[in-house]
């Protein structure tokens, strides 16, 4: 059980990817090439991402599916270990 399988590499790599770029990737691009949130005359700071949070939120989304669905068939398809048979 120590060694990935290839449902492992998918839902490691490809799920983790989709929610580290969703939080980090993208946060440093609104960092760097983002708008600079400039505020009112009212006081109320005008917000204008550069990637829709919408996009940005459905990305971490489909990252934390890939997981949850990888979770359940870890649970469906695999069989607990019966551990030791032997009496001492």
């Amino acid at each position: 059980m120590s060694e990935f399988t290839t449902a492992d590499k998918i839902a490691a790599y490809l799920g983790g990817g989709l929610v580290v770029f969703g939080v980090v990737g993208i946060g440093v691009l609104e960092i760097v090439w983002g708008s600079p949130h400039p505020v009112s005359s009212e006081g109320q700071i005008e917000h204008g991402a550069l990637i829709p949070l919408e996009i940005r939120s459905y990305i971490i989304i489909v990252g934390l599916v890939i997981w949850a669905g990888y979770a359940v068939y870890k649970v469906v398809a695999t069989s607990p270990d019966p551990g030791p048979t032997g009496t001492a």
